[in-house]
Protein backbone atom coordinates (compact mmCIF):
# COMPACT_ATOMS: atom_id res chain seq x y z
CA UNK A 1 0.00 0.00 0.00
CA UNK A 2 3.12 2.44 0.77
CA UNK A 3 6.18 3.49 -0.68
CA UNK A 4 8.17 7.03 -0.18
CA UNK A 5 11.58 8.62 -1.26
CA UNK A 6 13.44 11.88 -0.72
CA UNK A 7 14.93 14.16 -2.64
CA UNK A 8 16.73 17.80 -3.03
CA UNK A 9 14.15 19.26 -4.74
CA UNK A 10 9.68 19.98 -4.06
CA UNK A 11 8.74 21.00 -8.00
CA UNK A 12 9.36 18.04 -9.43
CA UNK A 13 7.10 16.06 -7.05
CA UNK A 14 4.80 19.11 -7.08
CA UNK A 15 4.77 19.18 -11.06
CA UNK A 16 3.88 15.15 -11.44
CA UNK A 17 1.26 15.42 -8.21
CA UNK A 18 -0.69 18.47 -9.48
CA UNK A 19 -0.14 19.03 -13.49
CA UNK A 20 -2.24 16.64 -16.00
CA UNK A 21 -0.01 14.12 -17.88
CA UNK A 22 0.17 15.51 -21.79
CA UNK A 23 0.41 14.39 -25.30
CA UNK A 24 3.14 15.79 -27.55
CA UNK A 25 0.64 18.00 -28.52
CA UNK A 26 -0.19 19.67 -25.27
CA UNK A 27 -3.49 17.70 -24.85
CA UNK A 28 -4.33 16.52 -21.35
CA UNK A 29 -4.71 12.89 -21.49
CA UNK A 30 -6.77 13.03 -18.40
CA UNK A 31 -8.20 15.99 -17.13
CA UNK A 32 -7.85 17.23 -13.52
CA UNK A 33 -6.46 14.28 -12.72
CA UNK A 34 -5.08 15.45 -9.30
CA UNK A 35 -6.95 16.57 -6.53
CA UNK A 36 -5.74 17.90 -3.39
CA UNK A 37 -7.24 16.33 -0.19
CA UNK A 38 -5.58 18.09 2.68
CA UNK A 39 -3.28 21.00 3.40
CA UNK A 40 -0.93 21.27 6.02
CA UNK A 41 0.43 24.42 7.44
CA UNK A 42 0.80 25.35 3.51
CA UNK A 43 -1.91 26.19 0.79
CA UNK A 44 -2.31 27.38 -2.54
CA UNK A 45 -1.04 26.12 -6.28
CA UNK A 46 2.34 24.71 -7.45
CA UNK A 47 4.32 27.98 -7.24
CA UNK A 48 3.38 28.77 -4.03
CA UNK A 49 3.80 25.71 -2.51
CA UNK A 50 7.30 25.36 -3.74
CA UNK A 51 7.79 28.46 -2.08
CA UNK A 52 6.27 28.00 0.95
CA UNK A 53 8.15 24.48 1.40
CA UNK A 54 11.85 26.11 0.23
CA UNK A 55 11.47 29.08 2.60
CA UNK A 56 11.14 26.23 5.56
CA UNK A 57 13.72 24.26 4.54
CA UNK A 58 16.64 27.16 4.08
CA UNK A 59 16.17 27.25 7.82
CA UNK A 60 18.42 24.62 7.81
CA UNK A 61 21.11 24.05 5.23
CA UNK A 62 22.42 21.04 6.58
CA UNK A 63 19.74 18.62 5.31
CA UNK A 64 20.38 17.89 1.77
CA UNK A 65 17.38 16.31 0.46
CA UNK A 66 14.54 17.76 2.30
CA UNK A 67 11.38 16.70 0.21
CA UNK A 68 9.54 13.84 1.75
CA UNK A 69 7.31 11.92 -0.75
CA UNK A 70 4.83 8.89 -0.30
CA UNK A 71 2.31 7.25 -1.79
CA UNK A 72 -0.58 5.45 -0.27
CA UNK A 73 -1.91 2.77 -2.91
CA UNK A 74 -4.96 0.53 -2.59
CA UNK A 75 -6.19 -2.68 -4.25
CA UNK A 76 -8.34 -2.15 -7.91
CA UNK A 77 -12.21 -1.91 -6.43
CA UNK A 78 -11.11 -0.40 -3.19
CA UNK A 79 -12.75 2.84 -3.19
CA UNK A 80 -12.25 4.58 0.09
CA UNK A 81 -14.82 7.95 0.65
CA UNK A 82 -12.29 10.95 1.05
CA UNK A 83 -12.92 11.38 4.93
CA UNK A 84 -11.15 7.92 5.49
CA UNK A 85 -8.50 8.76 2.93
CA UNK A 86 -7.90 12.29 4.87
CA UNK A 87 -7.86 9.97 8.04
CA UNK A 88 -5.34 7.48 6.76
CA UNK A 89 -3.02 10.86 5.69
CA UNK A 90 -3.31 12.18 8.98
CA UNK A 91 -2.76 9.30 10.50
CA UNK A 92 0.58 8.54 7.74
CA UNK A 93 2.33 11.77 9.36
CA UNK A 94 1.33 10.71 12.96
CA UNK A 95 3.32 7.62 12.61
CA UNK A 96 5.76 8.58 9.90
CA UNK A 97 6.63 11.71 11.93
CA UNK A 98 6.32 14.58 9.77
CA UNK A 99 2.36 15.22 11.45
CA UNK A 100 4.02 18.95 12.86
CA UNK A 101 5.38 19.66 9.28
CA UNK A 102 4.09 21.24 6.22
CA UNK A 103 2.44 18.76 3.85
CA UNK A 104 -0.07 18.60 1.00
CA UNK A 105 -1.97 15.46 -0.23
CA UNK A 106 -3.13 14.26 -3.51
CA UNK A 107 -5.57 11.85 -4.89
CA UNK A 108 -5.24 10.84 -9.05
CA UNK A 109 -8.36 9.56 -10.45
CA UNK A 110 -6.61 8.38 -13.87
CA UNK A 111 -5.76 4.89 -12.91
CA UNK A 112 -7.92 1.91 -11.69
CA UNK A 113 -6.48 2.00 -8.40
CA UNK A 114 -7.09 4.61 -6.15
CA UNK A 115 -3.91 6.25 -4.76
CA UNK A 116 -2.91 9.24 -2.69
CA UNK A 117 0.43 11.24 -2.83
CA UNK A 118 1.55 12.95 -0.36
CA UNK A 119 4.21 15.91 -0.47
CA UNK A 120 5.92 16.74 2.85
CA UNK A 121 8.68 19.37 4.01
CA UNK A 122 11.33 16.94 6.20
CA UNK A 123 12.04 20.34 8.21
CA UNK A 124 9.34 21.72 10.69
CA UNK A 125 9.16 25.04 12.31
CA UNK A 126 10.62 23.81 15.34
CA UNK A 127 13.59 22.49 13.79
CA UNK A 128 12.93 19.05 13.90
CA UNK A 129 13.75 16.90 10.94
CA UNK A 130 12.02 14.01 9.71
CA UNK A 131 13.92 10.63 9.01
CA UNK A 132 15.68 10.67 5.45
CA UNK A 133 16.03 6.91 5.90
CA UNK A 134 12.70 5.40 6.73
CA UNK A 135 12.85 1.00 6.67
CA UNK A 136 10.60 -0.33 3.89
CA UNK A 137 9.87 -1.66 6.99
CA UNK A 138 8.79 1.23 9.23
CA UNK A 139 6.18 2.02 5.89
CA UNK A 140 4.99 -1.22 5.55
CA UNK A 141 4.40 -1.77 9.27
CA UNK A 142 1.92 1.94 9.21
CA UNK A 143 0.04 -0.08 6.16
CA UNK A 144 -0.29 -3.39 7.67
CA UNK A 145 -2.17 -1.21 10.97
CA UNK A 146 -3.75 0.98 8.90
CA UNK A 147 -5.33 -2.11 7.02
CA UNK A 148 -6.24 -3.28 10.36
CA UNK A 149 -7.95 -0.37 11.88
CA UNK A 150 -10.13 0.43 8.71
CA UNK A 151 -10.59 -3.02 7.67
CA UNK A 152 -9.02 -2.74 4.50
CA UNK A 153 -8.45 -5.40 1.87
CA UNK A 154 -4.93 -6.89 3.50
CA UNK A 155 -1.91 -6.43 0.79
CA UNK A 156 1.37 -7.93 1.17
CA UNK A 157 4.60 -5.86 2.06
CA UNK A 158 8.17 -6.44 1.17
CA UNK A 159 9.24 -9.96 1.66
CA UNK A 160 11.55 -9.18 3.90
CA UNK A 161 9.25 -7.91 6.41
CA UNK A 162 6.71 -10.64 6.43
CA UNK A 163 5.76 -13.50 8.68
CA UNK A 164 7.52 -17.19 7.69
CA UNK A 165 3.75 -18.13 6.78
CA UNK A 166 3.31 -14.56 4.93
CA UNK A 167 6.19 -15.65 2.62
CA UNK A 168 4.80 -18.79 1.69
CA UNK A 169 1.58 -17.13 0.25
CA UNK A 170 1.39 -17.86 -3.54
CA UNK A 171 0.44 -14.36 -4.58
CA UNK A 172 3.95 -13.61 -3.38
CA UNK A 173 5.77 -16.04 -4.52
CA UNK A 174 3.93 -15.12 -8.07
CA UNK A 175 4.90 -11.48 -7.72
CA UNK A 176 8.58 -12.59 -7.05
CA UNK A 177 8.66 -15.15 -10.22
CA UNK A 178 7.58 -12.56 -12.56
CA UNK A 179 10.23 -10.03 -11.37
CA UNK A 180 12.80 -12.57 -12.20
CA UNK A 181 11.78 -13.53 -15.30
CA UNK A 182 11.43 -9.80 -16.12
CA UNK A 183 14.91 -9.40 -14.86
CA UNK A 184 16.45 -11.48 -16.91
CA UNK A 185 14.29 -10.86 -20.38
CA UNK A 186 15.69 -7.24 -19.68
CA UNK A 187 19.72 -8.29 -19.03
CA UNK A 188 18.92 -10.39 -22.22
CA UNK A 189 17.99 -6.98 -24.26
CA UNK A 190 20.75 -4.42 -22.48
CA UNK A 191 23.84 -3.46 -23.17
CA UNK A 192 24.19 -1.37 -20.22
CA UNK A 193 22.47 -0.32 -16.66
CA UNK A 194 20.63 2.61 -18.26
CA UNK A 195 19.39 0.92 -21.09
CA UNK A 196 18.11 -2.41 -18.52
CA UNK A 197 16.65 0.90 -16.07
CA UNK A 198 14.42 1.78 -18.97
CA UNK A 199 13.66 -1.51 -19.74
CA UNK A 200 12.58 -2.82 -16.43
CA UNK A 201 10.75 0.64 -16.32
CA UNK A 202 8.50 0.03 -19.42
CA UNK A 203 7.78 -3.23 -17.80
CA UNK A 204 6.01 -1.52 -15.16
CA UNK A 205 8.83 -0.91 -12.53
CA UNK A 206 10.45 1.94 -10.74
CA UNK A 207 13.82 0.79 -10.32
CA UNK A 208 15.99 2.37 -6.91
CA UNK A 209 19.88 1.95 -7.12
CA UNK A 210 21.11 4.19 -4.49
CA UNK A 211 22.16 1.63 -2.04
CA UNK A 212 22.24 -1.82 -3.93
CA UNK A 213 18.87 -2.14 -6.58
CA UNK A 214 15.60 -2.55 -5.68
CA UNK A 215 12.27 -2.87 -7.78
CA UNK A 216 8.50 -1.78 -6.89
CA UNK A 217 5.77 -2.98 -9.19
CA UNK A 218 2.54 -1.58 -10.22
CA UNK A 219 0.93 -2.34 -6.28
CA UNK A 220 4.08 -0.79 -4.76
CA UNK A 221 5.77 -3.68 -3.57
CA UNK A 222 9.34 -3.49 -3.73
CA UNK A 223 11.61 -6.63 -3.50
CA UNK A 224 15.38 -5.91 -3.10
CA UNK A 225 17.57 -7.23 -5.88
CA UNK A 226 18.82 -10.15 -4.13
CA UNK A 227 15.53 -11.11 -3.16
CA UNK A 228 14.94 -11.95 -6.67
CA UNK A 229 18.28 -14.02 -7.20
CA UNK A 230 19.79 -10.39 -8.75
CA UNK A 231 21.79 -8.29 -6.54
CA UNK A 232 23.34 -5.18 -7.99
CA UNK A 233 26.80 -6.54 -8.05
CA UNK A 234 25.20 -9.50 -9.84
CA UNK A 235 23.42 -7.38 -12.40
CA UNK A 236 26.76 -5.00 -13.09
CA UNK A 237 28.72 -8.75 -13.78
CA UNK A 238 26.52 -9.56 -16.46
CA UNK A 239 26.07 -6.35 -17.72
CA UNK A 240 29.90 -6.06 -18.45
CA UNK A 241 29.72 -8.95 -20.63
CA UNK A 242 29.09 -9.05 -24.23
CA UNK A 243 25.83 -8.19 -24.87
CA UNK A 244 25.65 -11.32 -28.43
CA UNK A 245 27.67 -13.67 -26.05
CA UNK A 246 24.82 -13.43 -23.21
CA UNK A 247 22.60 -13.76 -26.09
CA UNK A 248 24.33 -16.65 -27.64
CA UNK A 249 24.35 -18.45 -24.30
CA UNK A 250 20.83 -17.93 -23.34
CA UNK A 251 20.03 -19.64 -26.64
CA UNK A 252 21.94 -23.02 -25.68
CA UNK A 253 20.78 -22.99 -22.18
CA UNK A 254 17.40 -23.10 -23.41
CA UNK A 255 17.90 -25.85 -25.85
CA UNK A 256 19.37 -28.03 -23.60
CA UNK A 257 16.59 -27.73 -21.27
CA UNK A 258 14.51 -28.36 -24.07
CA UNK A 259 17.05 -31.45 -24.70
CA UNK A 260 16.37 -32.39 -21.12
CA UNK A 261 12.91 -32.16 -21.00
CA UNK A 262 12.44 -34.24 -24.26
CA UNK A 263 14.45 -36.81 -22.38
CA UNK A 264 12.35 -37.33 -19.54
CA UNK A 265 9.28 -37.01 -21.70
CA UNK A 266 10.51 -40.03 -23.59
CA UNK A 267 11.91 -41.75 -20.23
CA UNK A 268 8.50 -41.57 -18.76
CA UNK A 269 6.86 -42.75 -21.34
CA UNK A 270 9.10 -46.00 -21.80
CA UNK A 271 8.52 -46.40 -18.02
CA UNK A 272 4.61 -46.35 -19.24
CA UNK A 273 4.95 -48.84 -21.83
CA UNK A 274 6.65 -50.81 -19.48
CA UNK A 275 4.09 -50.95 -16.44
CA UNK A 276 1.36 -51.66 -19.08
CA UNK A 277 3.51 -54.61 -20.59
CA UNK A 278 4.15 -55.63 -17.11
CA UNK A 279 0.40 -55.44 -15.72
CA UNK A 280 -0.95 -57.24 -18.98
CA UNK A 281 1.66 -60.35 -18.04
CA UNK A 282 0.54 -60.24 -14.90
CA UNK A 283 -3.11 -60.12 -16.08
CA UNK A 284 -2.60 -63.67 -17.93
Amino acid sequence: MGDYHTSKHFRPSLNYCLKDKLTPDGQAIFKDRAEVLYYHQCYGHIEELNQQFKEMAALNQQISRPALTLVLSFPTGEQLPKSTLIQLIKECATDLDFEKHQYVAILHKDTSEQHVHIIANRIGYDNHVTNDSYSYGQVADFCRAAELRHNLTRELGPRRYQSKEQRLLPRHNLRLDKLKENIQQSLLLSHDIAEFKTLMQEKGYTVYSQKGIAFMDEKHVVFKGHEAGYPSYKIQTILSRDLSLRQEEERQRLAEEQRLKLEQTRGHHQSERHHQRHSQQLSL
